[in-house]
């Protein structure tokens, strides 16, 4: 969910009973969210903009639909994409073939999967189940043999006890020896400290109205301590005119996670480290890229 990293190439982050189609809509009453609502809101600007952002190609984070799909293959069962977003990956694991469950906190997320899903064949809206939920809270029905936390989307997670909680709960949704996969930034000294800046704006159009949307980060602060990142970012809508239609303004935060300390927290929670890459065509960890993880389920003790 999240659509800025800190690493080199960072951009300026839920089974349920399958009836009939109704499974694109199961909502939870008690998804209360321990993550920072940036995208609340079913209709909100915010939402509209992050589909137009990350649905265009090539992709921000080239790969990376690929790389999940193989692991699955590997893996077997049930696919878990826990913070699907708007679907980009989530649609095109199912079109490839693959029974997917996507939660997210933000039902504005969710609705806009949603609506893209509702024009997929039938036979890829039947391997599709969308469900509201807090990924710390998670609480499904069915068992997975790989999930996925992808777009940085973990780094919404501002403390370590809801990083653990997170993990915790998907484990207890894996099958024994099921894979979890994580994708976060490597984080990178000079954008944390403020001696660098990111890209000055990140912009994309919509289809369908073509409205082109521009976002940008006004101001940051750090909490070095807490190993936060908040940004406020400017959200503006343009008509085909180049007028604007909307303006607003909302801060982001996100917690940088530093390989090492990923690679404990996820021992600690139960899980075997089995790989790390520095991007999605299988490259060696490297400082300042991409941070990928794969990992499997312990037995419990």
């Amino acid at each position: 969910m999240i659509g800025i990293g800190v690493g080199k190439r960072g951009a300026a982050a839920r089974a349920a009973p399958r009836a009939e189609h109704a499974r694109l809509g199961p909502h939870d009453a008690n998804a209360v969210t321990a993550v920072d609502p940036f995208y609340a809101g079913a209709d909100s600007l915010f939402v509209r903009a992050y589909d137009a952002f990350y649905r265009s190609e090539p992709p921000q984070i080239a790969g990376d639909v690929a790389f999940y799909a193989k692991l699955a293959h590997a893996s077997g069962g049930r696919v878990l994409e826990l913070a699907c977003g708007t679907g980009r990956v989530t649609l095109a694991l199912a079109e490839r073939g693959f029974d997917i469950t996507g939660i997210d906190v933000s039902e504005g997320m969710l609705t806009m999967a949603r609506r893209k899903a509702a024009a997929c064949p039938d036979a890829v809206r039947d391997r599709l189940t969308l469900v509201h939920q807090d990924m710390t809270r998670l609480d499904l029905p069915a068992r997975f043999g790989f999930a996925f936390v992808p777009f940085r989307s973990f780094q919404h997670l501002l403390t370590i006890e809801l990083q653990r909680a997170a993990l915790a709960a998907t484990k207890r949704h894996l099958v024994p020896d099921g894979r979890l996969a994580l994708h976060l930034f490597d984080p990178r000294l000079d954008l944390l400290s403020g001696a660098a800046t990111l890209p000055a704006e990140i912009s994309g159009a919509d289809p369908a109205t073509g409205h082109r949307f521009v976002g940008e980060i006004l101001r940051t602060r750090f909490d070095h301590l807490a190993q936060i990142r908040r940004d406020v970012w400017r959200y503006r809508e343009l008509n085909s005119t180049r007028t604007v239609v909307a303006d607003e303004t909302r801060e982001m935060a996100l917690r940088w996670t530093y390989r090492h300390e990923l690679r404990h927290l996820l021992e600690l929670c139960g899980f075997a480290v089995e790989a790390e890459y520095g991007n999605f065509v299988d490259g060696p960890p490297a400082y300042g890229e991409e941070l990928i993880v794969v990992a499997r389920s312990k037995p419990s003790s």
